[in-house]
């Protein structure tokens, strides 16, 4: 999955750009994508100290009601939640995508990575050929939530869902999001390319896989 992150101000709200929220208090669910991606999408509009943010609920359900509430002045979403603040008259300022990666432990069997790695890309085929066909998943992931309820396939704009096959992980990649955690002070250490990801596993999965 190549995640889609939107920045979102509620309906009311005076915020148009990124550049507005220069020490404006954002909402993140510290530890998750979408709080990296609010991260960097703060850090291109506006000085590092001018970047203000409070931890927020990590079910976005909740953190949708949080933002309504007026607890904060922006948060960051996946989808459904992306929709179902544009259905509301949120007003999205900015948007970026990620990667949505797997992390395994050393001890799992290479050839079940494998088989999993199989299958996410038979999925992708699948969905990449008629996107809307698989909106109603979000129907069963949160089925406790009026708002994803009541959405349609029509409501999604599908170019934010994107999907691509899974590759062996770029050590440049790995290495520059390890050292911009770091900058950040979300992580500690240095990076080390031999304990973070091991090739022989990540190789024999993607043989298998194929």
């Amino acid at each position: 999955m190549v995640v889609c992150g939107a920045l979102v101000a509620p309906p009311t709200s005076d915020i148009y750009t990124p550049q507005d929220l220069a020490g404006r208090r954002v909402g993140l669910d510290y530890g998750n994508g979408t709080a990296y991606a609010g991260f960097q999408m703060l850090e291109g509009a506006v000085p590092r100290d001018a970047v203000v943010t409070v931890p927020a609920a990590t079910p976005p359900n909740e953190r949708f009601t949080a933002l309504m509430r007026g607890d904060f002045e922006a948060t960051v979403f996946q989808e459904p939640y992306i929709t179902v603040a544009e259905k509301a008259g949120c007003r999205l300022v900015s948007v970026t995508f990620f990667h949505g990666t797997w992390v395994a432990s050393p001890d799992v069997n290479p050839d079940a990575y494998g088989a999993l790695l199989r299958g996410i890309k038979r999925a992708v085929a699948l969905i990449n050929a008629d996107k809307r066909r698989y909106m109603t998943y979000f129907h069963r992931d949160f089925p406790g939530c009026p708002e994803v309820q009541s959405l349609t396939p029509d409501d999604f704009n599908v170019g934010r869902i994107q999907l691509k096959e899974p590759t062996p992980i770029p050590e440049a990649d790995a290495r520059w999001a390890w050292e911009w955690m770091a900058s950040w002070g979300l992580i500690d250490g240095t990076f080390d390319v031999t304990t973070q990801i091991d090739r022989k596993i990540e190789a024999r999965a993607h043989e298998v896989a194929r």
